[in-house]
């Protein structure tokens, strides 16, 4: 146990004295906050908002004049116009008005329109919003026309239909709003989050063990303490510090949506439940040990980095594969592809975290997941201190990744 939290002293000091580990652990949450001041500052200023600005250009006490040549207008109701559109006898009446400054501009409907459905704009400075929205008006008045000047009508015209959804069973079913862009804002930055930081820290894990093998450390340390004590220790440690970047960098997140609603109004839809933050640490943990003593096992067979690297793809998959499912893990979050990846060792690290920030998961579902992951970090533990013995970490033999599964889930020793 001495030579354990020896092991953990060591490691763990000399990768938070790291230069680059203080930076990953301030710059990442700094920036976005860093960001989310800027708006601030510039939504604190005296320039005008892009609503303000469409604002100005609508509120325009001058009128548009339609000159209708195709007979298409026969009323001109005030809820729908609001005075901004006027008829007018002619075009000459209208460039005279529009000259005079009485007009913003004026529309053409040309003889034809029932055929070709053309129209002309004539305007001293055109404005693309202002353009835009009266435009909107304008053809909302047409169709308004074309229905027989029939407001009830017109009504159901643009809005057609309203549909009301029944569940087949109510208590499995997904009852969230498919048409909200924000239903979907939280599972993708939950996901994508413990993604990058399971993958981030375990790969702590294997540089250690390679680094240690290539500069000769490792000699050093096993002079000292047992080869399991070795791994052990580094787990420890590199778990401390990744749960530590973790909650900082996690934590960050949270206040930054929370502190940003007043800022970038989208926010305020999104939010992150009670049940991620609460599962977030154990998960994280479970996933961390799962992947980071494979890639402590990967390191302690590797002869260097390079090769160690380019055999992690293997190992990731399972993460990978998360990744390149989560829509499908989002919109159909108790479909049987979805419970079998909340279940399944290698992914339920991140893909429970998905479906609690989606909605409730059922309490068998937690249990079996979480005894799952117990049970497969205590046996890639088990197996992986098969590979951390003197005859790996002070060899320089070629790299195998199917030796090295095999000796990790099945327990083979090399002779």
């Amino acid at each position: 146990m001495r030579n354990i939290l020896n092991v953990f002293k060591f490691e763990f000091l000399t990768v938070l004295k790291r230069r680059s580990f203080i930076l990953s652990l301030i710059l990442v949450p700094l920036i976005p906050s860093l960001l989310l001041g800027v708006l601030k500052l510039i939504n604190n200023g005296e320039s005008p908002s892009i609503q303000e600005v469409i604002i100005q250009e609508v509120g325009s006490p001058l009128p548009i004049g339609v000159v209708d040549l195709g007979n298409v207008i026969r009323d001109y109701p005030d809820w729908l116009t609001q005075g901004r559109l006027v008829p007018l006898d002619s075009e000459a009446e209208a460039r005279e008005k529009t000259s005079a400054g009485q007009l913003q501009g004026f529309y053409v409907i040309e003889p034809d329109y029932l055929k070709t459905g053309s129209m002309r704009f004539i305007k001293p400075q055109i404005s693309m919003i202002t353009e835009l929205l009266q435009q909107d008006v304008l053809k909302d008045l047409i169709n308004y026309n074309l229905l027989g000047a029939d407001q009830e009508r017109f009504m159901r015209f643009i809005n057609p239909t309203t549909f009301t959804y029944a569940y087949l069973n109510p208590e499995t079913a997904d009852t969230r709003d498919q048409s909200d862009a924000a239903t979907y804002w939280a599972p993708y930055a939950v996901t994508m989050f413990f993604y990058m930081i399971i993958l981030i820290s375990s790969g702590l894990m294997l540089n250690a063990v390679t680094k240690d093998k290539e500069n000769k450390t490792i000699e050093i340390l096993l002079s000292s303490a047992k080869p399991l004590d070795l791994f052990i220790g580094k787990i420890m440690a590199f778990g401390s510090l990744s749960l530590t970047q973790m909650l900082v960098w996690f934590g960050t997140l949270v206040v930054l949506v929370k502190t940003g609603k007043t800022m970038l109004p989208f926010l305020e839809a999104i939010s992150i439940p009670a049940s991620v933050l609460a599962a977030s640490i154990p998960f994280f943990i479970g996933g961390f040990l799962l992947y980071g003593s494979l890639m402590a096992g990967m390191g302690a067979v590797a002869p260097n980095l390079r090769e160690g690297n380019q055999s992690t793809f293997v190992l990731s998959l399972p993460l990978i594969f998360t990744v390149m499912s989560i829509n499908q893990l989002i919109e159909t979050p108790f479909s049987s592809f979805t419970t079998f990846m909340t279940l399944f060792p290698f992914t339920s690290p991140v893909v429970m975290l998905t479906r609690l920030s989606v909605g409730p998961v059922p309490a068998w579902q937690l249990i079996v997941s979480v005894t799952l992951l117990i049970s497969t970090v205590i046996i890639v533990i088990r197996g992986v201190s098969n590979l951390f013995s003197s005859q790996y970490l002070l060899s320089g033999q070629k790299m195998n990744i199917r030796l090295f599964l095999r000796t990790v889930f099945i327990g083979h020793r090399r002779a």
